[in-house]
């Protein structure tokens, strides 16, 4: 009696568990609309009917605390949607000494939306880049570039596989097109299912937005990424005509800066979204349904200034070098009425061997990407060493600048 009594309880345990998760409507892939969105996007396009099935497959194995089901099946009771919006898909780079260098990057948003009113709830940013060297100098340019193995390229940013240097047709059919999704390794489609599965479902009142208000270049700055004081044009960011494109540059620092941050303080951050009007956005499905989202106020917002980059030698023997590369940032923080801020500053330090090509602008990326990392870090727990090396304040300065940052964020929760 007494254990038909305790199954009895089990069941009805687990049965309300179930009853209290919410049903949440998985709406897939899709990409944020733009005049010439299809020629934005080919290789993601080329990909989406392979890539799709094998994220809603890994979301489904992941545990969540919420039930999903597909876009357009009869559940009943869905408030609130799931989409995955691809906002870039970019080539860049070419001949830089001797070499031909590419870089390829694809990036996305995790958005929750009500779907009563369509009004964005959280945004959490998502992405990959890889960069690939090509020595055959006859297709160093985005028209002569081998197309397929571009292709192949976002395939394996997607699975997270690494056989580029195997390249061929069979290759390709091999590690793509008949890949399955147990054979994949941590790529993008990994990334995005455990943001996915990670989201906190929520119906929480006076709810609070933070994310990245804007992102400024000065004109010195701009020059230098343009190809002044000696250095080349970013290649990574640069247009057909081999002008610096700062919007680009724009996006990838904001995004850097909001995904790291979102990491490792476990709070949803808003980025700017290309394309938006009006505190709007466009997203288009597979099957050419729009839908106009509505984006969220902030309530608090990172605003960021890139103020300029040096480059200075600070060691070398008879057979190697060590680089300093310097970046430089102010990184205001508050409401709309008031803000506090900090210069910041990172010297990336690169050793080489002596006459070897160095590609400046990787390492400048790299010095960027290590302040960004270490500036998140002061937001959990502020360290005096790298206070004083690292910014303009003082420790106790610092200590209320990082203190006030982490309060605010975790009111945006």
């Amino acid at each position: 009696m007494l254990k038909s009594f305790l199954c009895l309880l089990t069941v009805v345990f687990f049965f309300n568990i179930v009853q209290a998760q919410e049903n949440i409507t998985w709406g897939g892939y899709s990409i944020i609309t733009k005049d010439k969105d299809k020629d934005l996007f080919p290789n993601f396009n080329a990909l989406r009917e392979k890539m799709a099935p094998m994220q809603y497959k890994y979301i489904n194995s992941l545990e969540k605390p919420y039930l999903l089901s597909p876009r357009g099946s009869q559940s009943s009771g869905e408030t609130k949607s799931i989409v995955v919006a691809f906002d870039k898909e970019r080539v860049t780079g070419g001949k830089l000494g001797d070499m031909c260098l590419w870089q390829y990057t694809l990036s996305a948003q995790v958005i929750l939306f009500e779907l009563e009113n369509m009004s964005v709830l959280q945004t959490h940013p998502v992405g990959r880049s890889r960069n690939y060297v090509d020595n055959d100098l006859s297709k160093c340019s985005s028209k002569e570039r081998d197309k397929q193995r571009d292709k192949f390229r976002f395939c394996q940013i997607f699975l997270g596989l690494e056989t580029d240097e195997n390249y061929s047709n069979q290759e390709f059919i091999n590690n793509c097109e008949n890949i399955s999704l147990n054979q994949s390794k941590d790529g993008l489609i990994k990334e995005i299912g455990q943001v996915v599965s990670g989201l906190s479902i929520t119906d929480k009142k006076n709810r609070r937005f933070a994310g990245i208000g804007s992102l400024t270049i000065t004109d010195r700055a701009k020059g230098i990424l343009s190809g002044k004081e000696n250095f080349i044009p970013h290649p990574f960011f640069t247009d057909e005509n081999g002008v610096f494109d700062d919007q680009s540059y724009k996006d990838w620092v904001s995004q850097y800066f909001a995904k790291t941050i979102s990491s490792k303080l476990d709070v949803p951050l808003v980025v700017p979204f290309a394309g938006s009007v009006g505190g709007k956005v466009q997203l288009k499905y597979s099957d050419g349904t729009e839908i106009d989202l509505t984006l969220p106020e902030l309530d608090f917002s990172f605003d960021i200034t890139i103020r300029g980059f040096a480059k200075a030698l600070k060691d070398e023997t008879s057979r190697r070098e060590a680089w300093v590369y310097g970046s430089y940032l102010t990184v205001d923080f508050g409401g709309p009425i008031s803000k506090v801020s900090s210069k910041v500053k990172n010297g990336y330090v690169f050793e080489t061997v002596k006459g070897d090509f160095l590609n400046d602008w990787r390492e400048f990326d790299n010095s960027v990407q290590q302040l960004t990392q270490q500036y998140s870090d002061q937001i959990v727990k502020t360290e005096k060493r790298w206070v004083a090396d690292k910014t303009n304040m003082k420790y106790k300065e610092s200590k209320e600048y990082f203190t006030y940052i982490k309060e605010k964020l975790a009111s945006a929760r």
